[in-house]
């Protein structure tokens, strides 16, 4: 399905061109409930998108959109398990990363929580080695620097965790990340960084993808 082809598609086309020039202080001035009519909180979290370019009669058509394109079955569909990864015939399991409870899931029959309590496990083991000291380089320096060699999600990611908590960052500890194919992204890296205090974090979901792997070699 082309959704580009679709009426709700267009729709919101013409709400684009009749938006795209608004001044946010003028829909304020609109409305002084923008905020609470462009908002939403659940569980403690808050999505404010009264600060874009939306109104009631976009939003009416961009839910439309959503719900011609079944939005809500496909999310039903992932969260039970079923492979709507069509193009590797996979299921999308990131969602049992946010799986708090202690129960199976998406069901009995096909748990994965095992694997993703022993790799948390394995994980945290490894973050307090490192922040600890207890990990050490091969001539037994405590490790000062971190590069995340990756793409995509397994660069982004990453990156957006550290930079969320970097209050809680370990003042001993530097971060880098890299993702770029050219060589610039990667070797002013190994000309400044001591081997002797630096571990190198090659993220990758499938080991297969080109950049991470030519990078990591």
């Amino acid at each position: 399905m082309n959704l580009t082809n679709t009426p709700e598609w267009q729709a919101l086309l013409v709400h684009k061109a009749r938006l795209q020039d608004q001044h946010l202080r003028d829909l304020f001035a609109e409305d002084e409930n923008r905020f609470k009519h462009f908002s939403l909180e659940l569980d403690g979290l808050l999505v404010d998108y009264s600060k874009q370019r939306i109104d009631a009669a976009a939003l009416k058509d961009l839910l439309a959109l959503a719900e011609h394109s079944d939005v809500a079955a496909w999310r039903d569909r992932m969260f039970a398990g079923e492979k709507i990864n069509f193009s590797e015939n996979r299921a999308v399991l990131h969602t049992a990363l946010r799986h708090t409870d202690f129960t199976p899931f998406p069901n009995a029959e096909n748990d994965v929580m095992p694997e993703v309590h022993a790799v948390r496990k394995q994980m945290r083991d490894i973050v307090e080695r490192v922040r600890s000291g207890l990990w050490r380089g091969f001539k037994g320096d405590a490790i000062q620097n971190i590069v995340n060699i990756g793409i995509g999600g397994s660069d982004l990611g990453p990156k957006l965790a550290t930079r969320a908590l970097s209050a809680l960052q370990h003042p001993g500890l530097n971060f880098y990340y890299v993702s770029n194919l050219d060589s610039a992204h990667l070797s002013p890296l190994l000309e400044k960084l001591d081997p002797h205090t630096t571990l190198f974090i090659v993220a990758s979901k499938t080991f297969t993808t080109q950049e991470t792997s030519i990078n990591a070699h």
